[in-house]
């Protein structure tokens, strides 16, 4: 039995088995600007892409997702993934090329009409329990605000004669009155409106329990329409004049929603430069989508295809979608999979350690590309699938893979704003441009920086020398390893920088760096110009707040990184209260000081060790 992804602490010593070498390669370096934001928002870098079929069943495996056909998570997978941080989320996946279709996920179970969508040549239609409505309660239940979903659309109409096997298979009737139905469905306000005609869809949701509209604004058109089984790269034009009257029909419901067209991941290719200058497309679109699928492992001639050469690609699309005026979207990425019929072993490999090795990389390199707003992981909801973040063992338990695992990390790490670093690195030993990458994150107010750096190189020890960091207070520092690249347990230990000021990263390992400016405690002036400090801050026991207002019958509440309270103090009378650490872990938790239901004080506050 494999054992399940956890962080495991211990001594510095034991993770060195692994990835220590003697001597050093020459130094890296890390310079942050605190003056330069790169992106708002960084957390949606943290997205996943999320299957509609996570509750039907595959001939052969069982239930193939992440939930039981009543649409709750399945006992073992609960227990692993109830926690984990879903800032944006990408539905329904591939789902939309086995002839998803909406309206037959959604109402009463037992009315549901089936959906053959899962291998049609070898399972029979089944109903979907976990439909569309079921995935919106459960994005609400975890945070996601429903204008941070991203909703792909089929785009082939069973009608067309002319569509290739593959796009029969992903077609539906009437597919531009049934995406424009969706968003009605979704975005329209129960009130009789009816701005499409014919069947009143916001009144069905709120006949479904759902009277309130979701307001979802970002909808994307397909999936790899340029595929040789779908469009093909030079059918580009075919794809334009066929999504054109598509988004005209659900702009007309909703006006807001954003349009998304998917490209490749080149702005230089034929289909990518196509779809950025057309005409038809000006006015109506806000983005492009593009997905990266990318590997440590050496390619057939010898060519690696790893995060360096896709952030060349990358930094290309992204800037080529700004000068038209676009966002660009990773509407998919994951560690590639090598091999026509992979074996289980490598397929674990691209979710184990060194997956979350990759990962890291990659959501680094995307934190310093501007025009980059969101990016998702693929794929969630299939435990059966070849890229299993949750994997499905032999004896019916489930693992968190690390690749999913480093995630959990990384989501409280990633603070307000990325913030501009210049690294430099030398030559990996497989002859990769760089061993070493960093990345900054800061709060708004930059009273909070977070240095995170990754060492991708599989067998050299990297000195790494922060800098632009004067005035902070270093208040964590901690480096994550595994055993191995196949380790399926992540190491966490703590680190300090050897005499030189520099961090000694062992092969294949992450360092995490966090620090504060507001040691002598965080004074500010609130909305209602009451003056307050709170001191000690970070604090490792206890912390109070001071304010110039009376306080009577007023609330604090505290909340941790993924907006849960955690914690609150009712009956507050007076001018100071005094918050105990209790058994809180370490980390930064939002306090909110209530009084005649008004917000008072907001304020951020650091427990460390």
């Amino acid at each position: 039995m494999k054992k399940s992804t956890t962080i495991k602490k211990g001594l510095l010593i034991g993770l060195l088995t692994f990835c220590f070498t003697s001597g050093f390669s020459q130094t890296a370096t890390t310079t942050v600007n605190t003056t330069t934001t790169v992106m708002p928002n960084p957390k949606l870098l943290l997205g996943i892409t999320y299957d509609c079929r996570s509750s039907l069943s595959l001939n052969g495996y069982g239930l193939a997702g992440y939930h039981n056909t009543d649409g709750t998570f399945r006992s073992g997978i609960d227990s692993i993934f109830n926690d984990f941080p879903m800032s944006t989320l990408r539905y329904p996946a591939n789902g939309i090329m086995q002839g998803f279709e909406w309206k037959k996920s959604v109402g009463n179970i037992a009315t549901r009409q089936p959906q053959q969508i899962f291998a049609q040549s070898l399972n029979p239609a089944q109903v979907m329990e976990f439909g569309f409505d079921e995935f919106m309660a459960m994005s609400a239940a975890r945070g996601t605000d429903p204008k941070d979903v991203q909703i792909m659309i089929p785009i082939y109409d069973s009608a067309d004669v002319t569509l290739t096997p593959v796009q029969i298979t992903a077609s539906l009737p009437n597919v531009l009155q049934s995406n424009a139905d969706w968003v009605e469905y979704a975005n329209s306000p129960n009130d009789g409106s009816n701005p499409g005609g014919g069947i009143d869809w916001a009144a069905v949701r709120a006949a479904n329990g759902h009277p309130t509209p979701y307001g979802i604004k970002i909808w994307n058109m397909g999936n790899e329409p340029y595929t040789p089984n779908e469009y093909g790269t030079g059918g580009v034009n075919s794809y334009i004049n066929n999504i054109v009257p598509i988004i005209d029909a659900m702009r007309a419901i909703d006006p807001s929603i954003k349009i998304t067209v998917t490209v490749t991941g080149r702005a230089t290719s034929m289909w990518t430069n196509t779809v950025l200058n057309s005409t038809l497309l000006q006015g109506k679109i806000y983005g492009v989508n593009a997905h990266y699928f990318m590997t440590e492992e050496v390619l057939s001639g010898g060519i690696p295809y790893g995060v360096d050469t896709i952030e060349t690609s990358l930094s290309g699309l992204a800037t080529a979608a700004s000068t038209k005026g676009y966002k660009l979207i990773v509407g998919d990425y994951a560690h590639a999979i090598l091999g026509t019929n992979p074996s289980p072993t490598v397929q674990d490999l691209a979710m184990q350690w060194q997956g979350a090795n990759l990962n890291t990389d990659f959501l680094l390199t995307m934190s310093q590309i501007n025009n980059i707003e969101r990016s998702d992981f693929w794929v969630y909801g299939l435990v059966t699938n070849a890229w299993h973040p949750i994997r499905q063992n032999s004896n019916g338990t489930f693992t968190l893979m690390p690749a999913a695992a480093i995630y959990k990390t990384l989501s409280p790490l990633f603070l307000d704003n990325s913030i501009a670093v210049v690294n430099t690195s030398p030559v990996a030993s497989d002859g990769n441009p760089y061993s070493l990458r960093s990345g900054a994150f800061a709060s708004t107010d930059l009273s909070q920086l977070n240095v995170i750096a990754v060492n991708r190189d599989k067998i050299n020890a990297i000195p790494l020398q922060v800098n632009g960091v004067s005035g902070y207070t270093l208040t964590s520092s901690k480096i994550l390893t595994g055993t191995s690249l196949t380790a399926e347990v992540i190491d966490e230990n703590p680190i300090t920088a050897d005499g030189n000021g520099n961090y000694i990263m062992p092969a294949m390992s992450i360092l995490i760096l966090e620090y504060s400016n507001i040691s002598t405690g965080v004074t500010n002036l609130s909305a209602n110009s009451n003056q307050y400090l709170i001191y000690p801050n970070p604090f490792s026991t206890e912390t109070s707040l001071h304010t110039d207002h009376i306080l009577k019958n007023a609330t604090l509440t505290v909340y941790n990184c993924f907006g849960q309270t955690v914690k609150q103090i009712k009956n507050i009378a007076g001018q100071t209260v005094t918050f105990h650490r209790d058994n809180l872990p370490r980390g930064f938790y939002f306090i909110h000081l209530t009084q005649d239901n008004k917000e008072i004080i907001r304020e951020k506050i650091i427990i460390s060790d």
